[in-house]
């Protein structure tokens, strides 16, 4: 850690706690472990590439070789090195205590295409938050981009072995966080919900937003199958597209107001709340 960033103090970390970062601590690995086989699989599509050079050749494409296949052989290559390395003989190991640290909350923004993606740091450390959450408003209440403040963390060691001796020496950290003041917190949202409370929340949000594209698609293929595209226009496809998802966005929202409807009725007792309340431990 940098200079900017301070351990106010330790503690014992929980039962929930340690459950939670152990979920944690088995997505890492696995991506470690992605980053091997995708390297691996850029390092056999690169032999396979050289193994294929020597038809081009015999063919007489030598300008096409030259201008295209080598490079293109030369980046595969490099890269399925570059990220091959990065989960190589390299393995994931979590802290003993929960540190209180305090220092700067910033993020940087990855962009692909339309999509984007926010990575959040204290300091230069990389935060793991849980799923479908994002500190943008609380990063943007500062002008100055940054708002220092105190967080609980427990700390991820990625460590590589060393070739002579096989001694394991840290070669990055990064820190879960398991309480954040109004934002994040796992003791409470475990004791309320269940320990695999978070999971649950992934996998319904994935299996929901799966069935809405594909009723969206089924629909759209309904009313305008395959054979009929060459003789529409390209428009009224694309408002069709349009349309059929904002259907589809309807009703599940209304939906989810008649579940919330017959909860109530049901339940005069009972209150929704956003899954920003339950993981702040507010509900």
């Amino acid at each position: 850690m940098n200079a900017r960033v301070t351990v106010q103090g330790e503690r014992q970390i929980t039962a929930n706690e340690q459950a939670y970062a152990k979920q944690v601590l088995v997505l890492k690995n696995l991506q470690l472990r992605a980053y091997v086989l995708i390297g691996g699989f850029l390092l056999g599509l690169g032999c396979l590439l050289i193994a294929a050079l020597p038809f081009g050749l015999s063919r007489g494409a030598i300008l096409a070789i030259l201008f295209v296949g080598i490079p293109t052989v030369g980046l595969t290559l490099y890269a399925g090195r570059g990220i091959g390395n990065q989960g190589l003989r390299k393995r994931a190991v979590l802290g003993n205590t929960v540190c209180t640290v305090k220092g700067p909350v910033t993020y940087i923004t990855h962009r692909v295409k339309n999509s984007r993606a926010e990575e959040f740091f204290v300091g230069d450390v990389t935060l793991w938050l849980p799923p479908f959450t994002s500190l943008l408003s609380f990063v943007a209440t500062e002008k100055n981009g940054y708002r220092e403040t105190e967080l609980d963390v427990i700390f991820i060691e990625t460590r590589s072995k060393q070739k002579a001796g096989g001694e394991s020496v840290d070669t990055n950290k990064e820190a879960v966080v398991l309480y954040l003041a109004d934002y994040i917190d796992i003791d409470t949202v475990f004791n309320r919900h269940g320990r695999y409370y978070l999971i649950r929340e992934s996998i319904s949000m994935f299996a929901g937003t799966i069935s809405c594209i594909v009723i969206g698609a089924l629909g759209y293929l309904y009313f305008f199958p395959t054979d009929k595209w060459l003789q529409t226009g390209f428009m009224v496809l694309f408002l069709a597209i349009l349309a059929d998802f904002a259907i589809v966005a309807l009703g599940c929202y209304l939906i989810n107001k008649l579940y919330l409807a017959v909860r109530k009725r049901l339940d005069p007792n009972f209150r929704p709340s956003s899954y920003g309340e339950r993981l702040a431990g507010k509900a």
